[in-house]
């Protein structure tokens, strides 16, 4: 097993797009180590949003993406990964410098220039292959090529198609890895908004299907498995299109929303299993490690409040889950400070109703909500008190009673002895560490009975 700590070359959190989320990966992937004969998947936003256990259940898969990666961050990761030997390792790296170049572009410059960037991504990505293939001869190298983002500014498509070619041709030559082309298989799509709510900043279930496809081909032939991502009807598609008008509530971020949530839809259902229910703590979790034994089914969206959460319960219902932990509250208190606890309460009170009538007889598990770190300087004034005042609702026994769930604190398991998320236990204020995701994951190994049934 090849481990960050210790090796010549070790990737830290850089100061852009997402460093918080970032730091918390980069942990945890250090501290959780791949094994000789996994199939690796090393990258960037596309990575790191793939359901990809849920995805190709029956193979040992590692999910090491990390969000906002450039292809520097994303190499020193996958060269100590290729240390450790893996069957397979799938690289999805480069765009995320196209962006960086757009961000740093000077105030009087209209449109940025690509031109080192092309350079770099090209060279680098050559450089990189050259270096894995030395470290692992025997480890199948794949590289999902660049395509486009409707989002980007002008001219960074041209740019990418330019790396994409440059990278083929080598492959070719080389012959060390092998080249998917996600280009051919999905701009288009993107372009026209097929394959995306969000102009390809994230993809939904038909990206991600296609995406699979890929991967599919070149893990499941020799052994029959079948994919276990399916692409949306058009019925389907316009449902979840329409979802965003008529249920969810404004005020939160639409486009992922519906991006994410189609994703879930994809995937097979009445599968059973844990459905852990939340906003980003669940959504940036890497449950399928953490809780390895059991049959997790993580089905967390960043920004969501609780209104949206009621309108994924026919989502949640639809998995047939043998127990549910719900984790809610943090961005309704977040994003609505005027509003009081008590306001919040009834809110919480018709997401619990809901789940009850969709699911009377399902396990539930109630978290507490978290409070905040002084960290988050921004939210941090009055977030706690407020909070505090929500739990007391969640903890009363008559509420307990009324809706049939547990309660679980581990607020209490987490912070301090002024009430404050302890400092190790957060990397920005509010999101988690991989020390404090262990506490919690330790927390609902501890519950009487068991989440599920655990793996056999």
């Amino acid at each position: 097993m090849a481990m960050l700590t210790g090796c010549a070359e070790k990737q830290v959190p850089q100061a852009h797009l997402k460093p918080d989320r970032q730091a918390g990966l980069l942990a945890f992937y250090e501290s959780h180590p791949v094994c000789a004969g996994d199939i690796v998947l090393v990258g960037d936003d596309l990575i790191a949003d793939g359901l990809w256990k849920e995805i190709f259940p029956d193979k040992s898969i590692k999910n090491r993406g990390i969000p906002g990666d450039c292809l520097a961050d994303v190499a020193v990761r996958a060269k100590i990964i290729a240390a450790a030997h893996p069957d397979k390792m799938f690289i999805c790296a480069g765009m995320n410098d196209f962006e960086r170049a757009a961000l740093e572009k000077p105030e009087d410059q209209k449109y940025p220039e690509y031109k080192q960037t092309i350079y770099d991504v090209a060279i680098g990505l050559q450089k990189l292959f050259r270096d894995l293939h030395r470290i692992s001869p025997k480890t199948e190298l794949y590289w999902l090529s660049l395509y486009e983002i409707a989002a980007m500014e002008p001219g960074a498509y041209p740019a990418m198609q330019i790396v994409n070619k440059a990278v083929e041709a080598y492959a070719k030559k080389s012959g060390y890895f092998t080249v998917l082309n996600m280009d051919g298989a999905i701009s288009q799509a993107i372009d026209e908004e097929e394959y995306t709510f969000t102009k390809g900043r994230w993809l939904n279930s038909f990206g991600y299907a296609r995406v699979s496809g890929f991967i599919a081909a070149r893990l499941c032939a020799s052994n029959g498995m079948s994919l276990e991502i399916n692409p949306f009807t058009e019925a389907q598609y316009e449902n979840v299109r329409n979802w965003n008008g008529s249920r969810p509530p404004e005020g939160r971020v639409a486009e992922y929303y519906l991006d994410r949530l189609s994703q879930f839809l994809a995937l097979p259902r009445g599968k059973g299993g844990v459905v852990l229910f939340g906003d980003s703590l669940i959504d940036f979790g890497p449950w399928y490690e953490l809780l390895p034994e059991y049959s997790v089914h993580p089905r967390g969206i960043a920004g969501d409040k609780l209104k949206g959460y009621t309108a994924r319960v026919e989502e949640v219902a639809s998995q047939n889950p043998q127990g549910i932990v719900l984790m809610g509250g943090c961005n309704d208190l977040v994003k609505s400070p005027d509003l009081s606890p008590e306001t919040i309460w009834k809110d919480y009170e018709e997401l619990l109703a809901a789940i009850r009538k969709a699911m009377p007889e399902v396990p539930l598990f109630v978290e507490s909500i978290l409070p905040l770190n002084p960290k988050d300087a921004g939210e941090y004034e009055g977030f706690n008190a407020r909070a505090a005042a929500v739990n007391e609702h969640l903890a009363a026994p008559d509420n307990r009673l009324k809706y049939n769930y547990e309660y679980l604190d581990l607020a209490a398991l987490l912070c301090d002895e002024k009430g404050d998320l302890r400092d190790e236990y957060t990397t920005d204020g509010c999101h988690l560490t991989p020390a404090a995701y262990q506490v919690w994951a330790d927390q609902l190994r501890g519950v009487p009975g068991g989440l599920d049934q655990k793996r056999n």
